[in-house]
């Protein structure tokens, strides 16, 4: 075969390997209210419009070797242990909290990302893909792309030219928020940055296996627009900025890491929380039902309410059964038509008092019997519990 053959096969084969993949409940009364976008307010340093040259630092930015998409020219990222990014530095380890700050050398999030392709919105957002890797290890080139992590950005954030947002926060202080539809902002409830990593301890020792240099790599991204002001789905016109950052791990805080994950979905939802607050009493509280049942009486239902939210230090306040057709018990059987229980048909709901925050809060009970055979069921039992909302503790009446 002429020689210039085979170096035609080989360059057509290697095209083709590192050719770009394609990328890509019962009618029970619900407490509804409208949905807010979180107005965060980032803290601001004494120049909060910091610029710098994107290849002036490659201990903290991708080098024009790695460079993704179209990087967005003066942009910088760097990193901090402060919320608002002062004193930045480019290595950490497992014990602190770190906090990344964009600066996009003068232009607004809105002009940088191509938010104004999409018009006037109540809200935005931007992609955030977060990749750990082990010393001397190099993730998928693709990987930053497939990323479908949309971050909330806020209409006022929109207009800045920096961005301070959340890798490793305090648990407490998460203001970065994640969500799986760009649309509609009720999605935005994770933790963005390594906690959206960590759902448990078996998710963390994947994350990280050992002891050790590992590295974070970032990058922040928008999408590509047509002359239509459509997406036109080329990754390779995104707006990007990236970056990296050593984090040196210990075992020691493995479990710590774990334990701050979950404070830290518990900070966003009681955020969340406390943003669709009830100011008033719903209305269909004063429609209850009041079943001939001797064992949903308040006489014996109340003890059995305060014995089971006792558990998590709940304090009663009242309660109300949801009003219901048809007949009050239903029976569950299994795939034999065995009966397994069986459930009062409306839900119980019971205001109470959370000591963690003094808050109060309405959630939503169900009561079960288990079968014991020959047509009997044992003694009732309460579960849940579910539709949390809080309530203004001086609406309640």
């Amino acid at each position: 075969m002429p020689k210039l053959t085979l170096v035609l096969i080989a360059a057509l084969a290697a095209a083709s390997f590192f050719a770009e993949p394609a990328s890509g409940q019962i009618g029970l009364p619900k407490i509804k209210l409208p949905k807010i976008p979180k107005a965060d307010n980032p803290a601001t340093t004494s120049s909060p419009d910091r610029t710098g040259d994107p290849t002036s630092d490659p201990s903290t930015l991708a080098s024009l070797a790695d460079a993704r998409g179209i990087p967005i020219p003066g942009a910088r990222i760097t990193f901090s242990n402060n919320p608002d990014g002062s004193d930045p530095k480019t290595s950490f380890t497992s014990s602190e909290f770190i906090y990344g700050r964009l600066d996009l050398g003068g232009k607004t999030l809105y002009d940088a990302f191509g938010l104004k392709s999409l018009g006037e919105q109540k809200f935005y957002s931007i992609r955030y893909h977060l990749k750990i890797l082990e010393a001397g290890k190099q993730g998928w080139e693709h990987d930053w792309h497939n990323s479908r992590r949309y971050t909330l950005i806020t209409k006022e954030d929109a207009q800045k030219t920096f961005w301070n947002f959340d890798v490793l926060p305090d648990p407490a202080k998460v203001s970065t928020l994640i969500g799986a539809i760009d649309d509609d902002i009720s999605y935005f409830n994770s933790p963005a940055g390594i906690y959206l990593e960590i759902r448990d301890e078996d998710s963390a020792r994947s994350l990280f296996p050992q002891n050790g240099a590992y590295t974070v790599d970032i990058t922040l991204f928008g999408s590509a627009y047509d002359d239509w002001g459509k997406p036109s789905g080329e990754t390779e016109k995104y707006p990007t900025a990236s970056a990296k950052f050593a984090l040196q791990f210990s075992g020691m805080d493995g479990r710590t890491l774990v334990a701050n994950a979950k404070k830290a979905r518990e900070s966003v939802e009681a955020a969340k929380n406390r943003r669709q607050m009830l100011h008033t009493m719903p209305d269909w509280w004063a429609k209850a039902a009041t079943p001939p049942e001797p064992k949903l009486a308040p006489a014996r239902l109340v003890p059995l309410i305060k014995g089971f939210i006792g558990q998590w230090n709940l304090t009663y306040v009242k309660h109300m059964i949801v009003q219901y057709s048809g007949p009050l018990w239903v029976i569950e059987k299994n795939n034999l038509g065995i009966p397994e229980y069986r459930m009062v048909k409306p839900y119980i709901y019971v205001i109470y008092k959370d000591p963690k925050d003094n808050s109060c809060q309405i959630g939503a009970l169900y009561m079960r019997e288990s079968y014991s055979g020959a047509g009997t069921y044992g003694q009732p039992y309460l579960g849940g519990i579910r539709d949390i909302q809080y309530i203004d503790c001086a609406a309640i009446k």
